[in-house]
């Protein structure tokens, strides 16, 4: 399934085409809200809500790209980026370490006996560190490369990467139109935060936190750029469950309030 030109080529013209298109329509939601919000609060009020971690977050995360961009076309960048096979480097040690922090964090009220602290029931934090467990050992391998397991031959033949895990049996171009419409998902999940969240009272508003959830939902949508997206979207995922769990942001729909509270 070749839908988005899955050769890591800024050039692809599918893929590259998908890739302009999901960073204008980032852009018009960004500029919408900044211009929506300086129509309420003024010149100083945008400066206030802009002047968040988040925005250094997603600065951080734009200076990333640009040494990504190096690392694909001018010169391999060794311990940043990950090679091809195999794991390793900074993005993908910081995203399975922004994987684990829920979990961890979980763990740790479990153990001093304060599993009711936060928002966030002990069924649903059982079930997400069951996942965020899961796609941590999907990330690593299992432990491939760090213990040098040997591969059986049955996975060595059929894996795209001869790698112990489950996500490179999916072929290259639908794993590239997953990735396009998860960003998709998260750039709507932007446009429409005010129908999914609000801000406590006296909380700062979140036109930081959109703009850091847009910059992921536009990494995600190019082959060059998707280890960097994932830690994005990791990143993005954890600051907001995080804020939510203390209260500095509120679920919006009743339903979603109740069902996250087991």
């Amino acid at each position: 399934m070749e839908f988005l030109s899955p050769d890591g080529e800024i050039g692809a013209p599918r893929q590259a085409a998908g890739f302009l298109a999901m960073t204008v329509t980032g852009a018009l939601v960004l500029l919408a809200a900044l211009v929506s919000r300086m129509w309420a609060a003024g010149v100083a009020g945008l400066a206030s809500s802009l002047w968040r971690a988040d925005i250094a977050l997603a600065l951080a995360l734009a200076g990333l790209a640009v040494l990504n961009l190096v690392d694909h076309a001018i010169a391999p960048l060794a311990g940043v980026f990950r090679p091809e096979v195999g794991d390793g480097g900074l993005i993908e040690n910081l995203t399975v370490t922004v994987m684990l922090f829920p979990a961890v964090i979980f763990l740790a009220r479990l153990l001093t006996g304060r599993i009711r602290q936060g928002h966030f029931g002990p069924l649903v934090m059982v079930a997400l560190s069951l996942v965020l467990i899961a796609g941590f050992g999907e990330e690593v391998s299992w432990g491939q490369h760090w213990f040098g397991l040997a591969v059986p031959e049955a996975i060595a033949t059929t894996n795209l990467q001869s790698e112990i895990n489950l996500h490179n049996y999916i072929e290259p171009g639908m794993m590239e139109a997953i990735y396009y419409v998860a960003g998709l998902v998260l750039l709507l999940v932007a446009a429409n935060l005010r129908l999914i969240l609000q801000p406590a009272p006296q909380a700062p508003g979140f036109l930081a936190l959109k703009a850091l959830l847009v910059l992921s939902a536009v990494l995600l949508c190019h082959h060059v750029f998707q280890e960097l997206g994932e830690l994005a979207v990791m990143v993005a995922a954890f600051v907001v469950w995080k804020r939510i769990d203390d209260g500095r942001l509120q679920l919006k729909p009743r339903w979603l309030r109740t069902l996250t509270a087991y």
